[in-house]
């Protein structure tokens, strides 16, 4: 009976794509494996598995969760002792803060001109979140694009946090 099925299943398929002018050798059966196949072609979209506040200041809300294998350093651009140990660090060197300011969408209104760099090594075993900085309004004067890395406890003992070192200084005009 199956043979029959499968039979039939041939002859209309054959019959349809005669009538819509095709020929038989472009008849592809139909089995698991092709659907198999399409299923590994789906995309997804990625979300962040962080607070909707947090998640919200990586590009489109996307970032990934890594568990670092080995210590790993990063960068913290800051302007006062009162925001030095943030949770937001980058893998990027910037030289100028004006382009921290611009490349990690640091609106003037939080209050960081980011006029010192220090150096964070975070330990092996800690789970960091990574992504791209989302731009800011107005977008022409905070457009992000920056490398961007979440920690959840930045008060963690075994956290490195170096001594910050001045950053060049231009003023940053927003028009």
């Amino acid at each position: 009976m199956a043979k029959f099925h499968l039979f039939l299943t041939s002859l209309s398929l054959f019959s349809l794509t005669t009538l819509s002018g095709s020929s038989f050798a472009q008849i592809k059966p139909f089995n698991q494996q092709t659907l198999q196949a399409q299923e590994t072609t789906t995309t997804t979209t990625a979300t962040c598995p962080l607070d909707p506040s947090i998640a919200v200041t990586f590009l489109r809300s996307e970032c990934r969760e890594v568990q670092l294998q080995e210590p790993r350093t990063y960068y913290r651009y800051y302007s006062n002792d009162g925001n030095k140990f943030g949770r937001y660090l980058t893998t990027n060197r910037y030289e100028k803060n004006v382009d921290v300011i611009r490349n990690l969408a640091l609106k003037q209104e939080w209050g960081n001109q980011a006029t010192i760099m220090l150096k964070v090594t975070v330990p092996a075993g800690t789970k960091v979140y990574e992504g791209i900085v989302a731009p800011q309004d107005p977008q022409s004067c905070y457009p992000g694009g920056g490398q961007q890395t979440f920690i959840k406890d930045s008060k963690d003992p075994n956290i490195k946090w170096s001594e910050g070192t001045p950053m060049q200084v231009e003023q940053f005009k927003c028009p």
